[in-house]
């Protein structure tokens, strides 16, 4: 059968997505499983996208706006822009791969950092192997390292993603680096900010979101989830910002009906949503601070986060930790396909989840240790 397939596919390394709750319920026979690996938002949808939803189930027989026309208008308005600004996708991750099949040509390639979100590398794969994808080394702080990046900018160069903050690192890069690498590269090159975790972010005065960016560069795309703070990963939705002419070139390539009418009726509703947007990012920024502050009691070293995310290292073995916590009814996620075998990335949940998790860490360390001696 491989003699059939298209090389670049067999090249790939598929994605492992967190282990899904019904596997380790049928694995390991066990009534309580808390999964902190996908970087949801744990709390509730607000009653007003649930409305949405149960409203719009009566018209599932019919196919979708293929052009989601009143969700673009409305995120155009949202982001200060017009709705020639804006494409919708089915998750950002759509967008990706809109992105790399409309404009990487034969030859050129796909630039961005290691330890990032994999799928753009595994997109690019796909479409143009593996050898069209290049990767510029981290600093010290596990941060995108724009001189670096900016060093393997050649001429075969096309498109450069920008993820911040990072995934799954949980670091990000300050406004004036960002703007000073834009002003820096070269105008036939596309620089991609993904900004899938924005709204976590800290200080917004202290971060790029994108939108000057747009207004003044041909060559500048945003790309932005509801998949995060807006509690929709279920979901799928995600969108692009970007000058008219981008938007209308991706347009040729987006699959019709990409988005599900309930997708869309959800994704408006959760922009009327602001309290429960507001209450995610207290919520994440109170029980980030507690889980920081228990995973440094552990020992253990825990990167600072602009995310919904952890990043720590356990010093030992990483997967018969992850092994042992998954047998305690906690999945998290190992980070050895983001580059990082020696760290585990776990979700901010809800404090009852939280705690959950690190008494079952505190438990399994204990043992190792015991074992050990």
């Amino acid at each position: 059968m491989e003699s059939l397939v298209n090389p670049h596919v067999l090249q790939i390394t598929p994605y492992k997505p967190g282990k899904p709750v019904e596997d380790l319920q049928r694995e390991f026979n066990l009534k309580k499983i808390v999964k902190l690996a996908s970087n949801e938002n744990m709390l509730p949808i607000p009653e007003l996208v649930r409305k949405a939803i149960d409203e719009e189930l009566s018209q599932v027989h019919l196919y979708p706006d293929s052009d989601n026309h009143y969700l673009r208008q409305r995120l155009a308005e949202y982001n200060g822009l017009q709705l020639d600004n804006v494409i919708v996708g089915a998750g950002s991750v759509e967008i990706i791969h809109m992105l790399i099949r409309t404009f990487l040509k034969s030859g050129e390639k796909v630039l961005s950092s290691e330890k990032t979100f994999p799928l753009y590398k595994i997109v690019t794969t796909e479409i143009a192997g593996e050898s069209a994808y290049v990767e510029a080394p981290m600093n010290r702080d596990l941060c995108f390292d724009l001189q670096a990046i900016a060093a393997k900018i050649d001429p075969q160069t096309k498109i450069i993603f920008i993820t911040n903050p990072n995934n799954p690192t949980g670091t990000f890069i300050h406004a004036q680096p960002i703007r000073d690498f834009i002003e820096r590269v070269p105008s036939d090159k596309i620089v991609v900010l993904d900004n899938a975790y924005q709204e976590y972010i800290d200080n917004p005065d202290d971060y790029v979101n994108g939108l000057d960016e747009i207004r003044q560069k041909k060559n500048v795309v945003v790309l932005r989830t509801f998949s995060k703070i807006y509690g929709l990963a279920g979901l799928r939705v995600g969108y692009a910002l970007a000058k008219p002419e981008t938007i209308a070139i991706l347009n040729r390539v987006k699959a019709p009906f990409n988005v599900t009418r309930i997708s869309q009726r959800a994704a408006l509703a959760s922009l009327e949503s602001e309290d429960y947007k507001n209450e995610s990012v207290r919520m994440n920024r109170a029980n980030k601070a507690k889980l920081f502050s228990q995973l440094q009691s552990l020992g253990l070293r825990v990167i600072p986060s602009q995310t919904n995310f952890l990043l720590f290292f356990p010093k030992m073995d990483v997967a018969e930790l992850n092994l042992r916590l998954l047998k305690e009814g906690v999945i998290i996620r190992p980070t050895a396909g983001f580059g990082i075998p020696e760290g585990m990335r776990v979700t901010v949940g809800l404090q009852e989840e939280n705690d959950f998790f690190i008494a079952k860490l505190q438990k399994v360390l204990a043992e190792i240790k015991k074992q050990a001696i």
